[in-house]
């Protein structure tokens, strides 16, 4: 039955394309969903089909967002996140292009879910709140990932016929929001807290709410810091704001504490993740070690950290390096006494890992070393750590690990800075102290609310790197343009008995009039000429 239902689901996942077809093949019975007489006859059926929808959450790209940032770097200059950082990207991208065609067939397959529920009496009202609450919930995030990528998007809460998809034009900002907290509000009102260790994977009422605090902040960001609206700010980090402490209210979720474990096979199925996306070794397994690995160790390296993010991981008395009696300002030293993540999250030359000690130094005589003629080789000297699990080592391309798409940390932070932001000083330090307390770093200090944000904001960079959320954040708090131009710097090494810093060759920019948002790909266009273009592209 799955693999039937699996040929039919490009079928229902057209959306915008489905006009990618020539007129005679128009005049044939309808492939744009599946027949009543085949299909939606049992409650399997339903279940296949919200499983098919699930495939559509964004995976493997999760991991190469942060390349796109300041955080990360990618030498392979072909690569989706270096053409971005670099600012050469267009509306022929493949990036985006991909993402788009990928999120607006999940939003396809959940319409075709919900439509079918309106005539159906084969389920019972709790399966039927089940179906609906999962379908409700992936179309909201497939919304969410559109609307902060792409602005205003095309709405679409039906499968439209090939006519309608030529003609649909791009919905209000504000009118596509309000679609993913109707969504979101409606899947925690239908969702169970939890499921059967076999359905493990399947959205929850705590990832729906989690999910509308996400969306929520990220459109208050947008309307304080791009809108310049302060009034509808306030009002949507109050929705944040409640909603994730309605996370916190449940009582399901705690942070995990082994920090290291939370990314790697161990510490899979933890109490901290909220919601992950699935991965099965053998079936959609995804080059975990092939691409983040050393390059001694079989890796080719696609995305490094960078110094910037090197540098934000304080010192273990909770100053920042600029300010820590604690720092050595030396090749060698300048490693030691750290924010525990940074052992966690950065793989730095004369750290041990998988049994070695790892040296991208210059002078190394391992693969490793910091060589930039090898675009399969590290460029920055560093390498990442959070989902490079030596278990995967046999099998480079296959890793079984999940994608972490929401986790505990992320609510207490995006609940501390939506009270942050509303005034609420104490409140939103204590959940910023919740997520320190884990490593045991020392709490924040009580300051300003200006100050506050400026903390909260360096512990979602700290906390969250290489879990692909930086982009956005970036976006959001309107701060690209200040973190992203320029060369990317490494590891400091010495040659001739002068201290060096790594620099990248090559030069990133950032355009604000443009790159704020991504460009409507030119396939939907060309298909769609009521589809107008962002800005600048």
């Amino acid at each position: 039955m799955m693999r039937r239902y699996n040929r039919v689901v490009l079928a229902i996942g057209l959306a915008l394309s489905v006009a990618a077809c020539d007129d005679e093949f128009l005049t044939t019975a309808p492939t744009d969903r599946v027949s009543d007489d085949v299909f939606w006859k049992t409650q399997n059926d339903f279940v296949f089909a919200v499983n098919a929808t699930y495939r559509n959450i964004i995976g493997i790209d999760q991991m190469y967002m942060d390349g796109a940032t300041d955080i990360g770097y990618s030498q392979q200059y072909w690569m989706r996140q270096a053409i971005y950082a670099r600012g050469t990207h267009d509306a022929q991208y493949g990036w985006t292009r991909d993402m788009w065609a990928s999120l607006y067939q999940g939003i396809a397959k959940a319409n075709e879910v919900l439509a079918q529920l309106e005539n159906t009496d084969v389920l019972s009202d709790a399966a039927r709140a089940e179906i609906e609450g999962q379908a409700r919930f992936l179309r909201g995030y497939f919304y969410y990932e559109l609307l902060w990528m792409f602005g205003d998007v095309p709405l679409l809460t039906k499968i439209p016929t090939v006519q309608e998809a030529r003609e649909a034009t791009r919905a209000s900002r504000a009118d596509v929001f309000a679609l993913i907290m109707a969504d979101l509000t409606a899947a925690s009102e239908k969702l169970p807290n939890g499921w059967a260790a076999s359905q493990r994977g399947r959205a929850t009422k705590g990832a729906a709410l989690a999910f509308k605090a996400r969306a929520a902040l990220y459109e208050a960001s947008y309307q304080k810091y791009a809108a310049n609206n302060s009034a509808r700010a306030n009002e949507l980090f109050g929705t944040a704001r409640d909603a994730a402490q309605a996370v916190v209210n449940l009582g399901i979720y705690q942070l995990y504490p082994n920090y290291r474990n939370l990314f790697t096979n161990t510490g899979e199925a933890n109490t901290e993740v909220i919601f992950d996306y699935q991965v099965v070794a053998g079936q959609n397994g995804w080059r975990a070690w092939r691409g983040f690995a050393p390059a001694s160790m079989g890796g080719e390296v696609d995305v490094t950290p960078t110094r910037v993010l090197v540098d934000m991981f304080e010192m273990t008395d909770g100053q920042p390096i600029s300010q820590s009696p604690l720092y050595k300002d030396d090749p060698v030293g300048m490693y030691e006494n750290r924010d525990p993540r940074f052992y966690a999250t950065v793989l730095y030359p004369g750290a041990t890992f998988n049994g070695r000690v790892y040296n991208s130094m210059p002078n190394s005589t391992t693969s490793d070393k910091l060589d930039r003629g090898n675009f399969y080789n590290t460029h920055t000297g560093y390498m990442p750590l959070k989902y490079v699990d030596p278990s995967d080592q046999t099998q480079p391309t296959n890793s079984g690990l999940n994608f972490i798409k929401m986790r505990y940390a992320d609510v207490l932070l995006m609940l501390a800075e939506a009270r942050i932001e509303l005034g609420e000083l104490g409140a939103g330090k204590s959940a910023i102290d919740q997520v320190r307390a884990r490593v045991n770093m020392p709490p924040v200090a009580m300051g300003s609310q200006a100050q506050l944000i400026a903390a909260v904001r360096h512990e979602r960079a700290v906390e969250l790197a290489w879990e692909g959320l930086r982009l956005a954040d970036i976006r959001r708090w309107r701060i690209a343009e200040t973190v992203m131009p320029g060369r990317v710097s490494g590891i400091d090494y010495t040659e001739n008995g002068q201290v060096v810093t790594a620099t990248s060759d090559d030069v990133r920019v950032f355009n604000s009039s443009r790159d704020y948002l991504f460009p409507i790909p030119s396939t939907e266009r060309d298909l769609n000429q009521n589809l107008q273009q962002n800005p600048g592209y």
